[in-house]
């Protein structure tokens, strides 16, 4: 298969133009206005870190766009035994296909695997909270140094460790998936600043330039596939990937289900993203069956599990 490198810069509308269906949300400190800022919900707490202002500390010494920033106290560092959190909205408008991404900058300076950055969505208005990280449901994390990612003690998925350079980061979900919960339009994200009891005198997290946008055009390297859909690595000794092809409409996998030889059903999934993937680690080495029934057509697929 062949490497597609998508360099195009994204396809952005402000959500003011009458005939446009892509929007963009902005996030730059108090400062910004209301009409077009992502709404951060600061948990009010006394004993919340979270600041929105201009940081004067040693590595956090100012924000990537100025004045402000959001950051773990803008002169403190962070104490230990805390947990800091504030929540980002995000309205969805509606559209049914396409990459929902949201885009920040950061930077860190946290205890490594001991205090940690975890970032969580919930597709249920705040009732339940999901991790990003390692995630088959998150269409792609990306732009940090992977050092940076690790797990805490407590079990989390996390940013950890000290990183001074303005990243980049990308969070993305499949439109079409996200679609199906969306009761009231709108996608929540909860950041949360965790630190054990040691005090480290670390400086903590800062965010700025907060951007959320749909699109159809995406900056991540990608495979072009010859075929509708794609399962690989095949035979697989670890994560099996799922992917169809991009189609600019509604599409989503409305059931995919591993099976076996004699036609018992092992796994089964239903409404999934069309880019996916799932863990082979509880499954038998052996030929199975993965069936695979989007919204558009049905396909079955050998795939080979051998771990060993």
């Amino acid at each position: 298969m062949k490497k597609l490198y998508v360099t195009t810069a994204l396809l952005i509308l402000i959500v003011r133009s009458t005939t446009a269906q892509f929007y963009a949300q902005y996030f730059d400190g108090a400062d910004t206005s209301l009409y077009n800022a992502i709404l951060i919900d600061m948990d009010g707490d006394s004993s919340n870190v979270w600041q929105i202002g201009s940081p004067q500390k040693i590595i956090f010494d100012s924000a990537a766009t100025q004045p402000n920033t959001i950051v773990t106290d803008t002169i403190n560092f962070y104490p230990s035994n805390d947990t800091s959190r504030f929540i980002a909205k995000v309205s969805l408008n509606g559209w049914n296909w396409g990459i929902f991404a949201l885009q920040w900058k950061q930077k860190l300076d946290m205890d490594t695997a001991f205090d940690g950055g975890i970032i969580e969505y919930s597709i249920d208005s705040g009732n339940t909270w999901v991790n990003v990280f390692n995630n088959p449901f998150v269409y792609n994390l990306y732009g940090y140094d992977t050092i940076n990612a690790d797990t805490l003690s407590g079990g989390e998925y996390a940013f950890s460790g000290t990183d001074t350079t303005w990243r980049d980061i990308w969070l993305c979900f499949d439109m079409s998936w996200l679609q199906q919960f969306q009761w009231n339009d709108t996608l929540l994200f909860r950041f949360t600043l965790l630190s054990d009891s040691v005090s480290n005198s670390k400086e903590g997290w800062m965010i700025d330039n907060m951007l959320s946008h749909i699109t159809v055009i995406h900056t991540v390297k990608e495979t072009e596939q010859d075929s509708y859909l794609s399962v690989y690595p095949n035979p697989a000794n670890n994560i099996v990937h799922i992917q169809t092809e991009k189609l600019m409409k509604f599409h989503i996998i409305e059931r995919m289900e591993l099976v076996d030889p004699l036609g018992s059903v092992i796994e089964k999934w239903t409404n999934i993203p069309t880019k996916f993937w799932f863990d082979t680690d509880k499954y038998n080495d052996g030929l199975y069956f993965l069936k695979v029934k989007t919204n558009i057509k049905s396909e079955t697929i050998p795939l080979v599990i051998s771990k060993h």
